[in-house]
């Protein structure tokens, strides 16, 4: 389960609006607010953010907290709503009732055991409420949030919901919002909570509580697309106005509904629980038959899936997989009709309307990386970044050999897991993995992961550099205290990563001494993965960048070689 939501808390956290929020979000706090939840009776949700040129309320809030809402009822708590006097009929409107408006003693006469609050304004340090922009809209608020001051005196546990910085609960993040956010030295909420989550759009955050409560309870109490588009339209149609635009239209923040459908589809498919927990006649479709497809269908016969093959093209089929049912020329969901799971090669966008379609019957699609670890769990060295992976764990295969100790890579552009999986000899696997592969991972978790560098390539499929930050995470999501991560200190994007990991953070740089890890100055390599006296390591015109060969040194160690038998390997490592 806590895979499965460390996923959604990652997905939420897509940025359309540039913000940075990924390193505002914190970490565990969705599912620990879904627990806490779970544990409440009475349960007071607020919402109603003002749009100041438009005098009006946005589209960003009322539809999260109506799901909420719903969702809890469903559950068997009870539930209320409260928004400013004049946002009461957009509530009415979408049904999410009763609904109140600010009173003084609400904490004292209501019994509540939960305060929520999703896209609601909070009083900057000032005591002065303002929007993104920096404007002032203490005219058009109740103040709602002093409920939240006070909740923690009448023993009321709190959550807020924000996307921007002048939320309640962003208090909890003061400093990164005065650091990240423009105007954050102005906006910045001074009301925290007990749990924040911390999204791209405040929306989003909702429907992520609802997900995770969803996989703690083994109940899909997610809207429907149709749902959230009716309450959207309804929205609407009382006069609700899109944050951005100032026009009472369906998209928010200036984002086409359909994309948060989506988005609300793609943690949908994270309600069910691991397919690979068996293998044994479980029905598979694999998604491509190159490489990769082949591999993975071979795995999965070994484990003892049935398997059926699609391919967009023409190819043929190896003879050993003559028997498996193949379809070519494209993708049909009729070909996948009574399947458990579909495995997809990392070339198969998940966001194709074929995969897409596969999450709305209820049909788990997972990556082929995915799924080979989830078949296998081997010991992993996992290496990414924008450039240096492959020629990272082609370099620690080496020093791996030279140490006596075989070591197989692959993965991106190379083997894949599969078929390194498929080979006899058993022990770590060297992995170099893209954005791509990561887009969708849910339960694979390395024991020694590893992000080199972050450029901004690809951006037609991430759309801006701190997304491709944020889906390189997901290298490390799972990770846990005695699992290790390795860092460019060089990176300001990078260095913001380190407080997201429970585990030990070893560094590289390129431009002088680290705490512990491994760096360069004066021409020359040290190394001090324990943080005591640094050793020189030889580096002597060897032709290899130092990022992966710092990368590849400190992994070795991390696989139990010591510094000095390092020193010894690192001589004429260039050499073919």
């Amino acid at each position: 389960m806590r895979a499965r939501i460390a996923s959604i808390e990652n997905i939420i956290a897509q940025d359309p609006g540039h913000r940075k929020i990924f390193f505002l979000t914190q970490r565990d706090h969705l599912r620990l607010a879904a627990l806490s939840l779970l544990g409440g009776k009475r349960v007071l949700i607020a919402s109603g953010f003002p749009i100041l040129k438009a005098k009006a309320g946005e589209t960003d809030g009322p539809p999260g907290a109506l799901a909420l809402g719903q969702a809890l009822r469903r559950l068997g708590k009870e539930v209320s709503y409260i928004t400013d006097a004049h946002q009461v009929h957009l509530f009415k409107a979408i049904s999410a009732e009763p609904v109140m408006t600010f009173r003084d003693d609400l904490l004292e006469r209501g019994g509540f055991s939960h305060l929520v609050a999703v896209e609601r304004p909070a009083r900057a340090r000032d005591g002065r409420y303002y929007n993104m922009r920096g404007e002032d809209i203490t005219a058009l608020v109740e103040p709602i949030d002093e409920l939240f001051r006070k909740a923690e005196s009448h023993n009321v546990v709190t959550i807020g919901i924000g996307d921007g910085g002048n939320e309640v609960g962003m208090g909890r993040v003061f400093k990164g919002v005065m650091e990240f956010i423009q105007h954050g030295q102005k906006i910045a909420s001074a009301v925290l909570t007990d749990y924040v989550v911390v999204s791209g759009v405040s929306n989003w955050g909702a429907y992520g509580l609802v997900a995770a409560l969803s996989v703690l309870t083994g109940k899909d109490l997610l809207p429907s697309g149709d749902e959230i588009r009716r309450t959207m339209e309804s929205l609407a149609q009382a006069g609700a106005v899109d944050g951005v635009s100032g026009l009472p239209e369906t998209s928010v923040d200036g984002l086409p509904l359909q994309r948060t459908v989506e988005l609300v589809e793609e943690m949908r498919w994270h309600l069910l629980p691991a397919p690979l927990g068996r293998v044994t006649g479980l029905k598979v479709g694999v998604i491509g038959a190159g490489t990769t497809g082949i591999a993975v269908a071979r795995l999965l016969l070994r484990k003892g899936a049935q398997v059926r093959i699609s391919e967009k093209g023409e190819v043929s089929i190896p003879g050993d997989l003559s028997h498996c049912p193949v379809e070519m020329g494209g993708h049909t969901l009729q070909f996948m009709e009574g399947v458990d799971l579909v495995v997809r090669s990392p070339g198969v966008d998940p966001r194709l309307p074929f995969v897409r379609g596969l999450w709305q019957r209820g049909i788990p699609v997972l990556s082929e990386m995915e799924a080979a670890f989830e078949m296998e769990r081997p010991q992993l060295v996992a290496v990414t970044g924008s450039v240096g992976k492959r020629t990272t764990v082609e370099l620690l295969s080496r020093i791996m050999s030279r140490l006596g100790r075989s070591m197989p890579f692959g993965g991106n552009k190379g083997k894949p897991l599969s078929e390194l999986l498929l080979e006899e000899e058993k022990g770590p696997i060297a992995l170099a993995v893209s954005s791509f592969q990561l887009e969708s991972v849910l339960h694979f978790r390395p024991h020694i992961a590893a992000i080199l560098n972050v450029l901004p390539l690809h951006l037609d499929r991430h759309g801006d550099p701190m997304e491709i930050v944020r889906t390189k995470s997901r290298v490390f999501m799972n990770q846990g205290p005695e699992d290790i991560l390795i860092l460019n200190r060089d990176e300001p994007n990078l260095r913001l990563l380190e407080g997201r990991h429970w585990g030990e953070t070893l560094w590289i740089s390129a431009k002088g001494r680290v705490e512990r890890g491994a760096w360069m100055a004066g021409g020359k390599i040290f190394l001090s993965p324990e943080g005591d006296e640094a050793t020189e390591i030889p580096c002597e015109e060897n032709g290899i960048p130092p990022e992966p060969f710092m990368v590849a040194l400190l992994s070795a160690w991390c696989l139990g070689a010591d510094v000095g038998e390092l020193r010894d390997v690192a001589r004429g490592l260039g050499s073919p």
